[in-house]
């Protein structure tokens, strides 16, 4: 315990994942999913929304390697992830632009930040350099972004997608230490709650990982700290709630996690 708590003495700069990490998804996909074929549903007859989507997800997978390879920029490929679905089922590929941008209004709609999400951000910051790193396209992380103002918490924002690498490629952790002022490795806790692109990610690149589990979903690597809220990295890191009482719950919850 005590190895432990000098690895986190030691930390300058914390990194936040975003997605699942800052903000909550509050819709299941699925929901997702059926709300934007119900806008649509009338120019895609007889197509069912399950055969649009076993489509579509081939698609998908293949415009957003595309994208990883550099061949085609984010937006144009989540563009053409519908216009390449349509016409394979036989439909106007111009629906394409107004999918994609119903989904991007569906996402904004029910992903929003936790509730100790803007709290933790304040109060780390008083202490350590802050960033955000997000795998994903431009076109919807940027919009997240400024929805909630998530560039004025912290001291720099990446995109995988604006890096030209994305988690868990260690170049993409390399480009955040950049911005950060290149700290040592071993000076950045990373926060995430994906087990394969954050924390084996910041496990390659050499930071500190911390695993947020808000549904005790994921069991973290040997070694690698689990957090179910936000708040209780307050502690962990020895910085002062600007909410007292965030702050009592923080305490609570990490008294819990030792029993």
């Amino acid at each position: 315990m005590s190895e432990q708590h000098e690895t986190y003495d030691r930390i300058t700069t914390v990194i936040f994942d975003m997605d699942g990490t800052l903000i909550e998804h509050t819709w299941q996909l699925t929901t997702i999913c059926e709300a934007l074929f119900a806008r649509f549903a009338d120019k895609l007859a007889p197509l069912t929304a399950d055969e649009f989507f076993d489509c579509y997800w081939d698609k998908s997978y293949d415009m957003w390697h595309m994208m990883v390879d550099q061949v085609i920029d984010g937006n144009t490929a989540a563009q053409y992830a519908y216009a390449n679905t349509l016409r394979a089922l036989g439909h106007d590929p111009g629906l394409a632009g107004p999918m994609l941008d119903y989904w991007v209004e569906l996402v904004l709609q029910e992903a929003v930040p936790f509730d100790d999400t803007y709290d933790v951000l304040k109060a780390i910051r008083q202490k350590y350099t802050t960033g955000i790193l997000t795998n994903g396209y431009i076109h919807l992380q940027r919009q997240k972004i400024e929805k909630y103002g998530f560039a004025a918490c912290v001291d720099f924002t990446i995109i995988s997608e604006e890096s030209g690498y994305h988690k868990p490629d260690r170049r993409v952790f390399e480009h955040a230490l950049a911005l950060a002022g290149r700290p040592a490795p071993e000076e950045v806790l990373f926060v995430g709650d994906n087990l394969d692109t954050d924390i084996s990610g910041a496990l390659g690149a050499g930071l500190v990982p911390v695993l947020i589990d808000t549904k005790d979903r994921a069991e973290p690597p040997e070694g690698v700290l689990e957090i179910s809220t936000l708040a209780e990295l307050l502690q962990l890191l020895k910085v002062e709630s600007v909410d007292r009482n965030l702050r009592s719950e923080a305490s609570s919850d990490a008294e819990r996690s030792r029993i």
